[in-house]
């Protein structure tokens, strides 16, 4: 009798279930923070600014990034974005060493059964200027590789499946290998969303004593977000990112092992347009 109930629940979700292609939803173009295999459309471009704490704890002051991309064509994509720590608040200001670069490419477009997948490279990094090396307390992606499937569910929920792998760039004398991550985003109507994704921040190093969380995907970030985009060109986008705390500062006295960041709270806000 529950192999009987289970069946037809079974059964019932996935006639209430449809696959969604790319022509029927705009996929994002991130979970949180990390890649999809999502574009803008050929002859579109959107502005966006994020606002986060300066990559220095107990920091007064907050970082900001501006990030503009250009839907040059049907499958590629270009970006480029610049900011720093410290831009809102009382002290004076630290830039970002490097201007950001975003270049994407969609490889293969969504079927019926198999996923889109991108490729790219981004060498924005985020949430602010990281002590501890010359990157960022989010490292850059750099070389990426994006998985998407998308659903419409109960004919009215957007489903969005995603996972992929990176190299980064930053601090490539200790970690050599690339990293992994997974995510899911939902929306539940034409104005609001929902986002989780794990990293696995396998190329992220523990500056304490033991790098206990070296090469370790079971201490990696987990971050959360939502998007609410109050019309069809503005969009305000509020992430809480390394909910599980394993991102460390460097090691004290009072704090052998590191003192963990906390909670990154972020605030985006984002324009849209065609030209």
């Amino acid at each position: 009798m529950r192999k009987n109930n289970f069946i037809f629940g079974l059964a019932f979700v996935l006639l209430m279930t449809g696959f969604c292609f790319p022509d029927e939803m705009i996929q994002p173009q991130r979970i949180v923070n990390c890649h999809t295999a999502g574009l803008l459309p050929k002859g579109t471009y959107s502005m966006e600014c994020s606002v986060y704490p300066d990559g220095i704890l107990n920091s007064p002051g907050s970082g900001m990034l501006l990030f503009a991309t250009v839907g040059l064509l049907n499958r590629l994509n270009i970006g480029v974005g610049y900011g720093g720590d410290g831009i809102i608040g009382r002290e004076d200001p630290t830039f970002n060493p490097h201007i950001g670069a975003l270049i994407k490419y969609r490889l293969f477009e969504e079927t019926y059964f198999g996923p889109a997948l991108a490729i790219g490279y981004d060498h924005q990094g985020i949430g602010g200027i990281d002590r501890q090396y010359n990157g960022y307390v989010f490292k850059s992606p750099g070389f990426f590789l994006a998985a998407s499937k998308n659903y419409l569910m109960f004919t009215k929920v957007q489903l969005g499946l995603h996972c992929g792998m990176n190299y980064s760039f930053e601090e490539r004398q200790t970690v050599k290998w690339p990293n992994a991550y997974a995510g899911i985003d939902m929306a539940v109507n034409e104005e609001l969303a929902f986002a989780c994704e794990y990293d696995m921040a396998l190329n992220s190093r523990d500056p304490g004593p033991e790098l206990s969380n070296y090469d370790n995907p079971f201490k990696g970030f987990l971050n959360a977000g939502v998007k609410w985009a109050f019309s069809p060109s503005f969009f305000i986008e509020f992430d809480i990112k390394d909910m599980l705390q394993y991102k460390v500062d460097l090691p004290s006295d009072d704090y052998p092992s590191g003192r963990p960041y906390g909670w990154d709270r972020e605030i985006k806000v984002g324009y849209i347009q065609h030209f």
